[in-house]
């Protein structure tokens, strides 16, 4: 994570290692996760800023594409939003360095994975590639767009 530098991704402030917990320490969010802001501001936005936001996520994972990563969670309880409504690309646990080869996957053999935006090759398979972190995304889309029209009812599926 320290090695990104990029707007659309949370930036590494620092680590505390020196005391149990062990703590991530990141740039300062003011509100919060994308889920939860859709949520308590269910139809308050613009089609145009709905459109920034989500032309920064994709911003964020075309970077983390470019530099070689998958990001294996992209949801959007994952994208955190600042006091300017600039979205940045977080949780990185789950993500993993490919190979140099743009047809390169990683596949895991077991562990739990989040089914519902999951693209189904990697349900099936268990394979990741940036294709599978698009669809993802398109997730978010959907979501931001049901959250446009104030659909709160439906959007919590995809949220």
């Amino acid at each position: 994570m320290g090695q990104f530098d990029h707007p659309n991704i949370i930036h590494l402030e620092g680590v505390v290692t020196k005391s149990k917990p062990v703590m991530i320490v990141t740039e300062y969010m003011e509100n919060g996760s994308l889920d939860t802001f859709l949520k308590k501001n269910d139809g308050q936005f613009t089609v145009i800023q709905l459109v920034g936001m989500l032309r920064g996520i994709a911003a964020g994972m075309k970077y983390l594409s470019d530099m070689g990563y998958v990001h294996r969670d992209l949801a959007a309880r994952n994208i955190l939003i600042n006091s300017n409504l600039v979205c940045k690309v977080s949780d990185f646990g789950l993500s993993r360095v490919l190979e140099d080869d743009p047809e390169a996957a990683y596949t895991t053999r077991g562990g739990k994975i989040p089914i519902r935006w999951t693209a189904p090759e990697a349900i099936a398979f268990r394979k990741f590639t940036s294709a599978s972190d698009v669809w993802t995304f398109s997730c978010i889309v959907a979501s931001s767009i049901l959250a446009l029209i104030g659909a709160c009812y439906f959007y919590y599926f995809f949220i």
